[in-house]
Order: structure tokens, then sequence, then C-alpha cells
């Protein structure tokens, strides 16, 4: 196990991927130790503090997250105090993911359950299973947060887009912490406090990409994830693909959107970077574009997506990383505010 600059305690999600292919029945609570990544640990998921003992020795607690942006919550807020661990294996896209049947019931070490209402019904599922139980803390991240109908869909979940939103999901994960682990309560309100500015500062450069942009438009040829952009900071999004991933572009949509770029003078097609991006590929060879990639933050992947060998992401990047090694530098070109 490592700590990233923040401090906060790192489950390996390379080594977690292989817990879940199929080794939930054996209870979670001894499985996610022994990181071939570890820098400084000891072979047993904990530090060694070169004496030989745990150098962690208040964390006592394990919390699992349902998707990769609320993983980065918990483990942000968590600070060194609990485990956070993303149930969503690396390479798999957390809205179409589906745990094994019966992992719910084999959550052995969980103290806490940080899930998104309407994201996945296995989610939702989960909330009510365990809910009932007297040993878990079930943390609605979402709580308190409205969703709107969007261009994209009735409803839109995707609210952790939009930094500001996303304050408030910060602050129910510090609250469901907290009823975990009442006695470093206060630690955890500061750590929110502390990734908040954080997430504040990550709109204002936001805004300021949009201030200096040429465009206000931008093409999306995977699944449309991004239209809380617009709501925040008035970005046009437009894809030919609905909000899931398994959703298919028509004939007449592609070529809706081949006109539209043509007309706005746009020079990129973006594209989600946990998806297959074969309608990306070809639309822009169609119109003479050039391919960018966009993090939902819904997938961790460990390299490059198929589609650009020249992206590398890391499979513990956090939401700030995201957006900061991808849709920044993405935004920042393709709406020419470069």
């Amino acid at each position: 196990m490592k700590s990233d600059e923040n401090g906060s305690r790192i489950v390996s999600r390379r080594n977690f991927t292989a817990i879940t292919a199929g080794t939930f029945a054996t209870g979670l609570a001894g499985c996610v130790g022994d990181d071939p990544q570890d820098n400084g640990g000891n072979g047993n998921g904990t530090q060694d503090d070169g004496s030989g003992g745990n150098g962690n020795a208040d964390e006592e607690y394990t919390v699992f997250a349902s998707m990769p942006a609320v993983w980065d919550f918990v483990r942000q807020v968590a600070g060194e105090h609990m485990e956070a661990i993303d149930l969503v294996p690396i390479g798999e896209h957390g809205h179409d993911w589906t745990p094994e049947p019966g992992m719910v019931e084999e959550l052995d070490g969980a103290a806490g359950f940080v899930y998104l209402r309407d994201f996945a019904a296995w989610q939702d599922d989960a909330a009510d299973q365990l809910a009932e139980r007297d040993d878990v803390v079930v943390i609605e991240a979402t709580e308190g947060i409205e969703f709107f109908d969007s261009p994209a869909e009735d409803d839109d979940e995707h609210f952790w887009m939009d930094p500001i939103a996303c304050q408030e999901g910060v602050l129910n994960v510090a609250d469901g912490l907290a009823d975990i682990d009442p006695d470093n309560a206060d630690d955890y309100q500061a750590n929110a406090a502390v990734f908040n500015d954080e997430l504040e500062d990550l709109n204002d450069d936001i805004h300021d990409i949009v201030d200096r942009a040429e465009l206000e438009d931008i093409v999306v040829a995977t699944h449309d994830s991004f239209q809380w952009w617009h709501r925040r900071y008035d970005i046009n999004i437009h894809s030919p693909v609905g909000t899931s991933p398994d959703d298919a572009a028509s004939a007449a949509d592609v070529e809706e959107v081949e006109t539209l770029i043509e007309d706005l003078g746009i020079e990129h097609v973006l594209y989600d970077v946990g998806e297959p991006a074969p309608l990306a590929d070809s639309l822009a060879d169609e119109v003479d574009a050039e391919i960018l990639p966009l993090s939902p933050i819904e997938t961790q992947i460990d390299g490059s997506p198929e589609v650009d060998p020249t992206v590398e992401m890391e499979p513990d990047w956090g939401y700030i990383d995201h957006f900061r090694e991808l849709n920044l530098p993405t935004l920042e070109t393709a709406l020419r505010a470069d």
C-alpha cells in the first residue's frame, strides 16, 4: 500500500482487480494487501515505518466505493484513518460494470459503502441490502444533489463532472465517515475542506479556459456523460451517442454531427478513454479532424487507450488527476483556448 501526495492511503486497483475476478467468496478483509506496486510496504498491506511494526496503526476501517470518482472522494476525506477500495476493476467502465452474484453479502470487511443513486441498478440494490446490516454505514454521495433533464437524458446523474456539485458529494462522504468513526470526525471535515478547495481551484481553471476560448462547442463521439459542463460552463456538447456506453449512433445522427463540425469549424473529435472508440476514429477521418481524450472518471486504465497510444494513464489517478492530465488540456485545445 502506498500514499499519495495528500497523505491518503491507497489500495492498488491493479491488485484489487485480481480480487474481483472471483475471490469475493473468500471474504475481502484478508485480500487487499500484498501489492506488487507497494512502495515501502512490508508485503502485508501495511506501511513499514522502519521499526518492523505497522506504520499506520490507527487504520481500522475499510470503505468500499462504487466507482472511481467517489473512490477518490473517500480516500481524500479518509486520510490516514481508513482504507478506500474501488469495486470497479481497472479497465472496466463504471456505468456498465456489474459485480459477481453474491458480492454484497461477501463484503465482510466493509465498515462503509459509498454509492450513487440511479447510476447503476446494482448500486441501489447493494445499498438497500447493506442498509439492513448493523455493522455497515451506507453513504449516498448524491444525497441533496439535484439531477436535471439534460440534452442527453432525463435526470442526468453525472454530477461528478461538475467540480462544484462534487463539493456536496465530498461533504456527504465526510459525514458518512464521521458516522463510522466519530473520534476522527474533525479530521474528516478538515480533509473535506482541503479537497473542496482543490475542486474550487479546478472550477476556476475550467472557467478560465472557457473565457479564453474561441469556440463554445465540442463533439464527443462516445457516450455523452458531459452535459453538466453545459450547465456550469456553457460548453455545448454534441454527441451522436446517448448516455449509455452500449448505445449506438444512427447514420442520421452521425451525418448531423458531421455537418455541425463543418459548419462550426470544429477541428477535434473527443472520445471517452474508457470505451472502444471506433466511431470517434472514423468520424475524425471523415471530417479530417484530430481525436482527443476525455475522462468521465468512470474507469481507470493502466497504460493507454487502444485508440490513442500517445495517452498515458495511471490506475491510481484521482479525480483531480483525470481533469488536469486529460480533460483540461483537451478542452483547451478543442475550444481553441491555447
